[in-house]
């Protein structure tokens, strides 16, 4: 016989009918807590994998419904439309004149008196866009804004006005347009 079956057979031959019964129902309520928390376990992990399985099936199921090159073309075409209005120059200082220019030509056409018209800022963007954002003062007596900001949206590229500041009647309003251009040349 062994060392441990030997002093197994010893232990059990001191201990009491009772003290058996209670070592065999120890034994077995330790046995019971195990399974349930194996069984817990086991419910969860059945749980977590069905949740993965359901999610995976979903992405599977969106996957094959989709049409990526009609997505591709839609995506591809609703950028060339809004590129087409862009300002485009070989240069930063080009493309700047140009909306310069246009905004100048607006305020002639709308007959405001003593417009000025400058750059404020230049923000680079990526895939060789550049944002302007352009200011304009000037003073109008009969409405001269309105056929401003009609003829501003009639450029050649996109103007849009951000802000106008009025600071009461006889006082010169100050509107800020906001340019979108593309440097072709890919200088700035």
């Amino acid at each position: 016989m062994s060392l441990l079956s030997t002093t197994l057979q010893r232990a059990s031959d001191s201990l009491t009918v009772r003290a058996r019964l209670g070592l065999i129902v120890l034994v077995a309520l330790a046995g019971i807590v195990a399974a349930m928390d194996l069984s817990a376990r086991n419910t969860r992990l059945v749980q977590q994998l069905a949740t993965v399985r359901t999610e995976l099936a979903g992405r599977e199921a969106a996957l094959e419904q989709r049409d990526w090159n009609t997505v591709l073309e839609a995506a591809r075409a609703e950028v060339d439309a809004a590129e087409s209005r862009f300002w485009r120059g070989a240069t930063t200082g080009l493309a700047s004149a140009q909306i310069l220019g246009a905004v100048e030509n607006a305020a002639r056409v709308s007959r405001l008196a003593t417009p000025r018209v400058s750059v404020l800022r230049s923000e680079p963007l990526s895939g060789g866009a550049v944002l302007f954002e352009v200011e304009m003062t000037a003073r109008s007596n009969g409405g001269g804004f309105a056929t401003f900001l009609e003829a501003v949206t009639q450029a050649e590229g996109d103007l849009r006005p951000a802000e106008v500041v009025w600071g009461g009647r006889n006082r010169p309003v100050t509107i800020r347009l906001i340019a979108p251009a593309i440097i072709e040349g890919g200088a700035s």
